[in-house]
């Protein structure tokens, strides 16, 4: 049985152009595993929290030097000697180090780099492909059983608005969700020919948020697919990015309107034309009577997500389940801190009948851990972004071979 001979760290620089950490873990029989860990946008008080070093002369503050020591000089150091097939303990201890509700002593980041470590250490360890070995380790500690036959559905982000948009316009995602009759490899060809017929038939030329929705429907049509039977409509709006005060303001209305007004443009204009499959925060994260409203009101056909709402917190998770605002969560694995906290959020949407997406993050690396993740614990669907860009289509290049390998040994 091997056991953990040293665990380093160091800094490198995400997809935004801003440190991440990078981990590295030695067992005593000379096998390595390497990790690196993405960042978050942080919305609320009530997430996580990253380490950073706030040092401005550097990275505009967001260096991770100090997160790199606490690994390589005090958390490495006291796991030498220990399995790594001990995740419930190690990250038990972690979080017990740690000893914050919102991870600000050690950082989210520094937590979830030795606990990523420690995962494919495990792996290795047992012989097994990652996210076969994830599924043994959650299934072990939140039954029931999760099936392998079925890769999670992709969502695919064509077009990005929002403040880090490539379009100006309000919603954060105008996104596609291949039908789930696809096989995955179908399914990312489909989003890939999508992606790039939508830019040449079209070259960002939009006034409206609406003027997208349509141009993917057009964009399905052309490329002979049936929009809302092959290829369903997802958007996350994003929506507290354009409420003021109580009302909502988006370039589709020449002034800003009253939330049930807003609501009343989702239904008419949105819903009842296009069909979506997903929609992910429609309101703004405070606006909690009109979530209830929409929730209530929804065809139960519709995935009403919430992420931003949430913030991958279990208190928020459970008062939403208490409000019932939503039939759908995302639950992002860098805002969580452990694999084990995360299992246990997964764990509550599961037993409240929520269905889950597993979503990549602001910040992310060329790491394609989630990937693994996100088809050992059976998700429903995974969003990890465009489906282009290194840091992307390695998360989903991951997954077509977790399909060849499930495949191969039917």
């Amino acid at each position: 049985m091997s056991t953990i001979k040293k665990i380093t760290a160091s800094e490198i620089i995400n997809s935004r152009g801003y440190p991440a950490i990078f981990g590295k873990l030695i067992l005593d029989d000379g096998q390595e595993v390497i990790t690196s860990i993405p960042s978050f946008e942080t919305v609320g008080d009530y997430q996580s929290r990253e380490l950073r070093d706030n040092d401005k002369n550097r990275y505009n503050g967001r260096g991770v030097t100090q997160a790199v020591s606490y690994i390589n000089e005090l958390l490495g150091p006291k796991l030498q000697g220990v399995s790594p097939v001990k995740q419930l303990e190690i990250d038990n201890w972690l979080i017990k180090a740690d000893g914050t509700k919102d991870k600000n002593r050690l950082g989210v980041n520094t937590l979830l780099t030795i606990s990523y470590l420690v995962a494919r250490a495990g792996a290795y360890e047992q012989k097994l492909p990652l996210f076969k070995y994830i599924n043994s380790f959650f299934e072990k500690f939140f039954p029931p059983s999760v099936s392998l036959e079925k890769l999670p559905s992709p969502i695919f982000t064509l077009l990005i608005g929002g403040k880090h948009g490539q379009i100006d316009l309000d919603f954060k995602e105008f996104q596609i969700i291949p039908s789930s009759s696809f096989f995955y490899s179908q399914s990312y060809q489909a989003g890939v020919d999508l992606y790039h017929l939508l830019r040449e038939l079209y070259k960002f030329n939009f006034s409206f948020n609406l003027d997208v929705i349509e141009a993917i429907k057009e964009t399905v049509t052309k490329k002979g697919l049936a929009f809302s039977r092959d290829i369903f409509l997802g958007i996350n709006f994003g929506a507290s990015s354009y409420q003021t005060g109580s009302r909502y303001l988006i370039k589709d209305k020449q002034q800003s309107v009253s939330a049930e007004e807003y609501l009343n443009f989702i239904d008419k204009s949105i819903i009842k034309r296009y069909s979506p499959l997903i929609i992910t925060d429609p309101l703004a994260n405070e606006d909690w009577q009109n979530w209830q409203k929409l929730n209530s009101s929804i065809s139960k056909e519709i995935y009403l997500t919430t992420d931003e709402l949430i913030g991958s917190n279990k208190e928020r998770l459970e008062k939403v389940i208490k409000e019932k605002i939503c039939s759908s969560v995302t639950i992002r694995p860098s805002q969580i801190g452990t694999i084990t906290e995360t299992f246990g959020l997964i764990d509550i949407a599961r037993k409240n009948k929520l269905s889950y997406q597993i979503s990549s993050d602001f910040g992310e690396t060329d790491d394609s851990f989630i990937a693994d993740f996100s088809v050992g614990v059976g998700a429903d669907f995974v969003n990890f972004g465009p489906p282009v860009h290194g840091e992307n289509v390695a998360k989903y290049n991951r997954l077509l071979e977790i399909e060849r390998e499930i495949k191969n040994h039917k």
